[in-house]
C-alpha cells in the first residue's frame, strides 16, 4: 500500500468552526494530487509549485557547478600530464585522457542500472557525489602550489606520487603508460572520478524529469531547456576560466577551484532534498533485457532436448522431426523462445520490444568511428595546439641572437609577458557552431527543405552528412599538422636544424612551430558542424523508433557506444606507439621528433607524424560512413522513422534541437537534445504511479 493509501484523504478538526461567513455557502475548494501524493487546495497547489521550482533550481544550479568541475579536468588533462613535473610522453597523455572519457561514459550505463534496480535516483546521485569528490581531491595533491609566473625551476614530483615514480626520463623509452611518473595514482584518481561523473550524468536528467513530470508537457520542456542551458553554462566557464587559470597561473589553483565547485554542487543538490519528489527503484529495463536473453537460451536448450527425446523414441532423424512436427519453431528468431506462447515466461510484447533494439544497436555500432573522431578535440587537437604559436595576433616575438646563423634559429623564444591564447579555448568553437547553427537549421533550413520537397530531411542523409564533415575535420587537421611540421623543420638540406620557438607554458618549455594556433579553428568548427547532423540525428532516430518501454535505456546505450569509441582511440594509439609508428617511445612528449635529431644516441632516422594519424582517422570515419549506408539500407532506417509513433511529435517540437549542445563527451559531453529528453520525460510521467 502506498503512503497516500495509508493516509486519510482529508485531515479536519471536528471542533473547528468556520469563522468566515463568506465561505460557508461555498462548496469545498477542489483538490488535486501533487507529486508527493498529498492533496492540497489552491493555496496548496501554489505551495507545491514553489516546491517544484525550488527543487528544479537546486538541480540546475548543481549541474552548472558539476560541469565546471568536469571540464576543469577534461579540458586540460593532456597539458597537465605532458608538462612538468610529469612530462608524460605525448601519446600516453592522450591515452589517459581517452581512458577518462571512455570510462565516464561506460559508467553512465552502470550508474543508470544501479539507480533503477537498487538505489533509486536520489541515493545514486548522492553516492555519486561522494565518489566524485573523493577522486577529485587527489588532483590538487598531485600538483605544486607555485604559480606559473615564477622563475623556471626543476620541479620534483609531489609526495603523493611516491607510490610509483615510473620510468626514468633519461632511461630507455617505454610504450606502457603505466610506467610513466605517478601513473598509478593518476589512473586511480581518473577511474574514481569517471565513476562519479558517469553516475551523475546517468541520473540527474531523469531525476529532474521526476520533479516536473506531473506538471505537464510544457513544464517538462521548459525544464530541459534550462537543463541544457545549465550544461553549456558550466562547460563555458570550465573551458574558458578554469583552463585559463591552469595554463597561465597554476594547475593547483585550477584544480582547487574545481574541487570547490564540485563541493558546492553537492551542497546545492542536498539543499533541495526537502522539496524533491523521490521515487523508489522500480526495476531496470536493462535487467529485463538480460533476463529475456537468458530465458531464450534456457528455452532453446530445453526445446532441443525435447526434440532429441522425441527422436530417440520414434527413431526418426532429429532435423526431419523438427521440419515435419514443428515448422513454426524453425522460423522463429532466437529471442522468440522467451515468449510465453513458445514456452517462455515473458509477455510477447516485452520480447518484441527487446528485438526492436537491434536496429538501434546497429546504428550505434556504426557511429563508433564518429565518436573516435569526436574525442580528438580534447586530446590530439589540444596536443597539436600546444606545439603551435599561442601568441595573440598582435603580440611579437624576440630573438636571442640577431645573427643569421641558422643554428641560432633554434633559440627563438617568446618575449616575456606577451599574452597567450589558451589551447583548450578552441573547443569552444564547437560550442559556437552548435549554438548558431542548431536554431538556423531547426527554424529556417529544415522547414524550407520540407516545404520545397514535401518531406522532412532524411535521418540517413543527416547522419551521413555529419560523417562527411567529421572526415573533412580529420583531413583538415592532417593538413594543418603537415604545414606545422614544415614550419618546424623548414630546411630540407639541414634535416636536424629547426625554426622552433621556445614557448613557456607554466614551468614547461614547448618547442612550438612558428605557426599560429588560429589555423585550428576550421577543424574544430567542422567537428561542431558534424555534431549538428550526426549526433543529434542519430539519437533522434534511436529514441523515435525505440518502444516506449525501452526509451529510458537508450541514453545508457548511447553513452556506452560513445565510450567504446573513446577506448578505440586508446587502442589505436597504443598499437601505433608500440611499433614506433608515427609515435615514438623516445619522443618524450615532443610531437616534432626526428630521430636521431631529438635523441641522445644514434638511431635509424624516424619522424613523428601526427598528420598521418589524422589521415588514418579520416579513413576510419569514411569506412564508418560506408558501413552506415549498408545499415541504413538493410534496416530501412528512414522508413522505420517515418512510421514510428514518435516521428510526428519530433516535427512538431518548436525547439526540436535548440539545446542539444550538451552532446559533448562530453559537454557530454554526450547529453541529450531537449526533444529526445522530452520523450524520456513523457515516459517517466506516464509510468508515474
Amino acid at each position: 500500500m502506498s503512503n497516500s493509501e495509508r493516509q486519510p484523504l482529508l485531515h479536519t478538526n471536528p471542533n473547528r468552526s468556520w469563522r468566515r461567513s463568506s465561505r460557508q455557502s461555498l462548496p469545498p475548494t477542489p483538490t488535486s494530487p501533487t507529486t508527493n501524493g498529498t492533496l492540497f487546495n489552491n493555496n496548496g497547489n501554489s505551495r507545491n509549485l514553489n516546491r517544484i521550482r525550488f527543487a528544479s533550481a537546486a538541480i540546475l544550479l548543481s549541474l552548472v557547478f558539476e560541469r565546471i568541475a568536469f571540464y576543469g579536468l577534461a579540458g586540460n588533462l593532456v597539458l597537465f600530464l605532458n608538462k612538468d613535473p610529469f612530462k608524460w610522453e605525448s601519446y600516453h597523455a592522450v591515452d589517459a585522457s581517452l581512458f577518462f572519457f571512455g570510462m565516464s561514459f561506460v559508467m553512465s550505463l552502470i550508474g543508470g542500472w544501479l539507480a533503477d534496480a537498487i538505489l533509486g535516483r536520489f541515493k545514486a546521485i548522492v553516492i555519486s557525489f561522494v565518489i566524485y569528490i573523493a577522486g577529485y581531491v587527489f588532483m590538487p595533491l598531485m600538483t605544486t602550489r607555485q604559480k606559473n609566473d615564477v622563475a623556471f625551476v626543476n620541479v620534483s614530483l609531489p609526495n603523493i606520487c611516491k607510490w610509483g615514480d615510473g620510468r626514468d626520463k633519461d632511461g630507455d623509452g617505454d610504450t606502457d603508460p603505466f610506467d610513466e611518473p605517478c601513473a598509478s595514482m593518476i589512473f586511480i584518481a581518473l577511474t574514481v572520478i569517471a565513476i562519479g561523473t558517469g553516475f551523475v550524468k546517468a541520473n540527474i536528467a531523469p531525476f529532474g524529469s521526476d520533479q516536473v513530470a506531473r506538471e505537464g508537457q510544457q513544464a517538462t520542456l521548459s525544464f530541459f531547456n534550462w537543463f541544457y542551458w545549465s550544461i553549456n553554462l558550466g562547460a563555458l566557464i570550465g573551458l574558458s576560466v578554469i583552463t585559463y587559470v591552469q595554463q597561465q597561473e597554476s594547475f593547483f589553483y585550477g584544480y582547487l577551484a574545481s574541487v570547490c565547485c564540485l563541493g558546492v554542487s553537492a551542497l546545492l543538490f542536498l539543499a533541495g532534498r526537502c522539496c524533491y519528489h523521490v521515487r523508489t527503484p522500480d526495476g531496470s529495463v536493462l535487467t529485463n533485457i538480460f533476463r529475456i536473453i537468458r530465458e531464450a537460451f534456457r528455452r532453446k536448450r530445453q526445446r532441443a532436448h525435447e526434440v532429441l527425446i522425441r527422436t530417440a523414441a520414434t527413431g526418426n532423424d532429429a532435423s526431419s522431426e523438427v521440419d515435419e512436427a514443428e515448422p513454426v519453431e524453425m522460423r522463429i528468431s532466437f529471442l522468440d523462445y522467451a515468449k510465453h506462447r513458445h514456452g517462455g515466461i515473458f509477455h510477447d510484447a516485452l520480447v518484441d520490444d527487446v528485438k526492436s533494439l537491434k536496429k538501434i544497436f546497429a546504428v550505434f555500432a556504426v557511429l563508433i568511428p564518429y565518436w573516435l573522431v569526436y574525442f580528438q578535440m580534447q586530446t590530439t587537437f589540444l596536443l597539436q595546439g600546444l606545439h603551435m604559436r599561442l601568441l595573440m595576433p598582435f603580440a611579437s616575438r624576440m630573438m636571442n641572437d640577431t645573427t643569421m646563423d641558422l643554428i641560432k634559429l633554434q633559440n627563438t623564444t617568446v618575449a616575456p609577458g606577451q599574452p597567450q591564447l589558451v589551447a583548450a579555448w578552441f573547443s569552444l568553437f564547437d560550442v559556437i557552431m552548435l549554438v548558431f547553427l542548431l536554431p538556423l537549421f531547426d527554424r529556417i533550413i529544415y522547414p524550407w527543405w520540407e516545404r520545397r520537397r514535401g518531406n522532412p530531411v532524411s535521418i540517413s542523409w543527416r547522419i551521413m552528412l555529419g560523417m562527411i564533415f567529421a572526415t573533412a575535420a580529420m583531413v583538415v587537421a592532417g593538413v594543418v599538422e603537415h604545414f606545422r611540421l614544415k614550419a618546424f623543420w623548414p630546411y630540407p638540406d639541414l634535416p636536424c636544424i629547426n625554426a622552433s620557438i621556445d614557448q613557456e607554458i607554466g614551468k614547461s618549455v614547448y618547442q612550438a612551430a612558428d605557426f599560429s594556433i588560429l589555423w585550428q579553428i576550421p577543424q574544430y568548427a567542422l567537428i561542431g558542424l558534424s555534431e549538428v547532423f550526426t549526433s543529434v540525428a542519430g539519437l533522434q532516430f534511436a529514441v523515435s523508433v525505440a518502444p516506449r518501454s525501452m526509451k529510458a535505456i537508450i541514453m545508457g546505450l548511447f553513452y556506452l557506444f560513445s565510450g567504446i569509441g573513446s577506448f578505440m582511440g586508446t587502442a589505436i594509439i597504443a598499437s601505433l606507439s608500440s611499433g614506433n609508428t608515427w609515435f615514438h617511445s623516445r619522443d618524450y612528449g615532443n610531437i616534432n621528433c626526428r630521430l636521431p635529431c631529438t635523441a641522445k644516441d644514434n638511431y635509424v632516422h624516424q619522424s613523428c607524424h601526427l598528420d598521418y594519424y589524422f589521415y588514418l582517422l579520416a579513413g576510419i570515419e569514411l569506412l564508418g560512413a560506408l558501413l552506415f549506408l549498408l545499415v541504413a539500407k538493410v534496416f530501412q532506417l528512414d522508413e522505420h522513422h517515418r512510421h514510428s509513433r514518435s516521428a510526428n511529435n519530433l516535427v512538431e517540437s518548436g525547439q526540436n534541437f535548440l539545446d542539444s549542445t550538451g552532446l559533448r563527451h562530453g559537454r557530454g559531453g554526450h547529453d541529450m537534445p531537449n526533444s529526445i529528453q522530452r520523450y524520456l520525460s513523457e515516459d517517466a510521467a506516464a509510468a508515474s504511479p
